[in-house]
């Protein structure tokens, strides 16, 4: 059912509170969310350089003035012995993240109880918080359908790669073991994926806003419990996007329990608009078209070109796959195969265009930029500030590697691993196990 606009009751101090509170914080975290998610923003000002530079300009002053000001309070206010030089990158849980929650808890406060003092004979908000859930609603909408569609397109979470393949079970961190998992099975990616995008979308509508909200309660509660224990560092940002989903489904919760608890039959639901003109509710209507339009156009033309460049239709380097050691000669002197080692390749893992890692003898790791010329037959591994030029052969599974690395001639003969070899490659689906395959 849906009226023109809302019923006008007069709410509790702790409901206004409250919202002045929510409200505030809700804004103070997302923004400059909805100034930079204008309808195909990125495509109009990625034509020119210069416009996307002006475009973006206001949203990089403002991140650099928090990243002045945060600094400053963790030192002069908070007493931090350590300065803070490291700021919101892969990691969203860093030191700096944190005092930046707390100063944004600190401001909303701080204008909360301004406003309360100002505004104190208000009987409600009724017209901003509907415009509040608004933008909450389409925020939560949109992180939604980017983080699912990255699990659709199995790009956040992609198969294990030949370095975590040969990588000792005990030596992955707790995020690097979830990774793995959740990177195993395409098909478990896209459930997850699908379950973020649907909760996505529903949110964009009025009358599927509590749908969503509670399947998008329920994906990222299990998300941020995935995040706590498995020290994945991005708890403090799932923790506030169950937050903000449990804030759109709480209007609801007692009907939700009349429903499914108590068994009562509970009246329908009103959907209240602020937009009373015919030409406001147009302009609406093709407003969330051009918007979801975007959003989708974005992520899926995204997310199928990062699969062409880093996924799993990504072109293989020239040398592609795991090479261990059959022999080494240095300097005309074959190298005994000694533990102790530590400059003698073990083995070779050539999985990214322009990187390899070597593991030594004595397991240690060193990580190398290594660019194969497969018409020259030629490598140039650099280390450091050491640069080795080498050439190579291929024999069927054999690779020959001669130069000279440092001062040493060298040459090294190293036998291909055939990767289907490993379990988690080749055991696949089986729907009939007569007993369990657990290894």
């Amino acid at each position: 059912m849906e009226i023109t606009a809302p019923r006008q009751q007069n709410w509790t101090s702790v409901q206004k509170i409250a919202f002045r509170f929510f409200c505030c914080f809700f804004l103070l975290y997302i923004f400059p969310f909805p100034l930079d998610s204008f309808p195909f923003i990125y495509e109009i000002t990625s034509v020119s350089k210069k416009i996307s530079e002006w475009y973006t300009a206001p949203f990089q002053a403002y991140t650099n003035m928090w990243h002045a000001i945060i600094p400053w309070i963790a030192k002069n206010i908070l007493a931090f012995k350590k300065p803070i030089t490291v700021f919101t990158n892969g990691s969203g849980d860093t030191t700096y993240d944190y005092v930046l929650l707390l100063t944004h808890c600190c401001l909303a406060l701080l204008a909360c109880t301004t406003w309360s003092l100002l505004d104190r004979k208000r009987k409600s908000y009724s017209r901003a918080y509907y415009w509040l859930r608004v933008i909450v609603r389409y925020y939560l909408g949109t992180v939604m359908l980017g983080y699912g569609f990255a699990k659709v397109f199995h790009l956040q979470m992609p198969f294990p790669y030949l370095s975590q393949l040969v990588q000792p079970f005990g030596d992955k961190s707790p995020m690097g073991l979830a990774w793995s998992f959740f990177g195993y099975s395409k098909g478990y990616s896209a459930f997850t994926g699908w379950s973020e995008v649907i909760g996505g979308i529903l949110l964009f509508f009025r009358r599927t806003t509590l749908l969503g909200s509670v399947v998008v309660t329920l994906v990222m509660l299990n998300v941020a419990v995935i995040n706590y224990c498995f020290d994945v560092p991005v708890k403090l940002y799932s923790s506030m996007l169950f937050i903000m989903a449990v804030f759109l489904a709480a209007p609801d919760i007692k009907r939700l329990l009349h429903v499914f608890v108590y068994h009562k039959p509970v009246l329908p639901a009103l959907f209240p608009t602020m937009l009373s003109s015919k030409k406001m509710r147009v302009a609406r209507i093709i407003f969330k078209f051009l918007f979801i339009a975007s959003i989708l156009y974005s992520n899926i033309s995204g997310s199928l070109s990062a699969k062409k460049q880093y996924g799993d239709e990504r072109k293989l380097p020239p040398l592609y796959g795991i090479y261990n050691s059959e022999f080494t000669v240095r300097n005309n002197d074959t190298l005994l195969p000694l533990i102790t080692d530590s400059t003698q390749w073990r083995q070779l893992v050539i999985q990214r265009e322009g990187y390899a890692q070597v593991k030594m003898m004595n397991d240690s790791l060193k990580r190398y930029e290594f660019k194969v010329n497969d018409t020259t037959k030629t490598i140039i591994a650099v280390l450091g500030s050491d640069t080795s030029r080498l050439s190579f052969k291929t024999d069927s599974s054999l690779l020959s590697i001669w130069g000279r690395m440092g001062k040493d001639s060298v040459y090294m003969r190293m036998h291909r691993y055939d990767i289907q070899k490993f379990r988690l490659v080749n055991r696949g689906f089986n729907w009939i196990n007569e007993y369990p395959y657990n290894r």
